[in-house]
């Protein structure tokens, strides 16, 4: 069995959590942002026009990893593939950077045995067919899959023998697994507990599925497995890895969305604050990965962009955006929220505040608002009422252009 159920900590990319999390980061910028005197009654503190940044100009392995990281994403099984009653997100997401491999999606054992230097990138997601419980974890079906980009099938196919063994003799109890369709893969189980860990080289990648079922019938664990591998492949099938050569040179950003979103921390690119995300990674981190993948597919969703405590979104066109704001303002979440007066005078920009009772932790998602412009929405939040109204104005102005 893999150490601590497989996994480490991880990020659930919850919209309204998401936020809170970086939302105290970016209100402390704000006193350094560049507004002027006139706009400061609507603006507050905060710039109201576009801020360019270099952060995609210099050579920057971290920053390469960070996009070979999201490259990956965007081919990640969603373990409603396997099976459909895997439809709850347990989190996930980029899990390295210039360092190396990090535990947030894979075991300690395991990113501790690879070398640093041959790592170029690496994304996790976990489901499970419910949400998390104290009382019954161990009879949930639980799914994670991590595909790890390494310098070539060289260090690949030495890196998956070095994870296996790392996180097989962390207990003594485990034993080997053969999974017949695919010999190259080495995979190890605890006899009597209902989980099965592999890891499998191909090409310059290393593929890492844990798997949980109810009940510990190894016959059913092997086939899960099997049938990860199989639609993973499939999914990698087309992918191109960037060489290591080229690394340093990959944007995070080539179509410039960042800048359309207000500038309230630094320019620093980073999973959480600082990041532009394809639709099927994005939706890999969310509470329903298929359904709200199918949900931004259908409403034409081509990016998200994400800039501490705002999230933009890219869509076909303005009808697009509009509706796609509708979607947004309708759509489900643990504080539920309630239109309130955005004070702007813009129907462009409309505001919102929880209708359910915070804990600490979320307190900072009191109040979002939805702004439209052009093919765009951006979604900004805030713990304090005019703070958000603020905020939202100037976002408006940012997505115009203004200077």
């Amino acid at each position: 069995m893999f150490v601590d159920g497989g996994w480490g900590g991880h990020m659930r990319f919850n919209l309204d959590r998401f936020a809170a999390v970086t939302l105290g980061l970016a209100m402390m910028a704000t006193s350094a942002a560049c507004g002027n005197a006139s706009d400061a009654s609507e603006y507050g503190a905060y710039p109201s026009h576009q801020v360019n940044g270099d952060y995609d100009q210099q050579l920057s392995r971290a920053r390469g990893v960070l996009a070979e990281s999201l490259r990956l994403g965007e081919r990640i099984v969603y373990a409603t593939d396997i099976d459909p009653e895997l439809t709850t997100g347990r989190g996930g997401g980029v899990s390295a950077d210039f360092h190396g491999l990090n535990s947030t999606v894979i075991s300690a054992p395991e990113a501790n045995a690879t070398n640093s230097a041959d790592v170029l990138g690496a994304f996790g997601a976990m489901a499970a067919n419910k949400p998390y419980s104290s009382n019954d974890d161990q009879q949930t079906k639980f799914l994670g899959v991590s595909i790890i980009a390494f310098t070539d099938e060289q260090k690949a196919a030495a890196a998956a023998g070095d994870m296996a063994r790392a996180d097989f003799e962390a207990n003594t109890d485990n034993a080997p697994v053969a999974v017949e369709a695919y010999p190259a893969a080495l995979s190890h189980w605890r006899p009597g507990v209902p989980t099965l860990g592999s890891i499998m080289a191909w090409k310059s990648l290393v593929i890492r599925v844990y798997a949980q079922l109810p009940d510990p019938d190894l016959g059913r664990l092997v086939d899960v497995v099997t049938k990860t591998y199989q639609r993973q492949l499939d999914l990698l099938s087309t992918f191109t890895p960037t060489a290591a050569s080229e690394l340093a040179k990959l944007p995070l950003d080539p179509d410039h969305m960042l800048p359309r979103l207000v500038k309230t921390g630094d320019y620093t690119p980073d999973d959480h604050d600082f990041a532009v995300y394809g639709p099927h990674a994005y939706s890999a981190l969310l509470g329903s990965p298929a359904t709200d993948f199918a949900a931004n597919a259908e409403r034409g969703v081509s990016a998200i962009a994400v800039s501490y405590n705002k999230h933009l979104f890219r869509l076909r066109d303005e009808a697009g955006a509009e509706a796609y704001a509708g979607y947004l303002a309708g759509m489900h979440s643990d504080a539920d929220y309630a239109p309130i007066r955005n004070g702007t005078g813009n129907s462009a920009v409309t505001c919102y505040q929880a209708t359910k009772q915070l804990t600490q932790t979320l307190d900072a998602r009191r109040f979002r608002c939805l702004v439209v412009r052009g093919e765009y929405v951006a979604m900004v939040y805030s713990n304090a009422d005019t703070d958000a109204r603020e905020l939202a104005a100037a976002q408006y102005s940012v997505m115009g252009g203004a200077a």
